[in-house]
């Protein structure tokens, strides 16, 4: 699981699908927004299109959760840091965890490091 300090809270998760820029990737639709701490913050949002059960949704949440903090914990921080929450595709349903875990850690890599 994810540190509580790099988990962005529910009330500003609205905050960023409104006012953020937006991204896609492979498998993620990204909102991000600059933010004033020293490292990234991430949340994941998962529609019951994508799975109607709960228990689905918070196991494909917790996957994600597991990605973010594998690869961030590889790359070196970055001057700049943003609020960053990821929203699965469809095509998510389909793939492995392994697949998961590449998209999210290019995500973090471009995103984390380059912007």
């Amino acid at each position: 699981m994810l540190e509580k300090k790099y988990r962005i809270e529910r009330n500003q998760t609205q905050y960023i699908l409104k006012k953020g820029k937006d991204s896609v990737s492979k498998l993620f639709i990204i909102r991000y927004i600059k933010n004033n701490k020293e490292f990234n913050r991430y949340c994941s949002v998962v529609s019951k299109k994508i799975y109607v059960k709960a228990v689905d949704r918070n196991k494909l949440r917790r996957q994600i959760y597991e990605a973010i903090r594998t690869a961030s914990s590889e790359i070196k921080p970055s001057t700049e840091s943003f609020d960053i929450v990821l929203i699965p595709k469809k095509r998510v349903i389909s793939a492995q965890f392994e697949e998961i875990e590449q998209d999210i850690r290019e995500l973090i890599i471009n995103y984390g490091q380059t912007k």
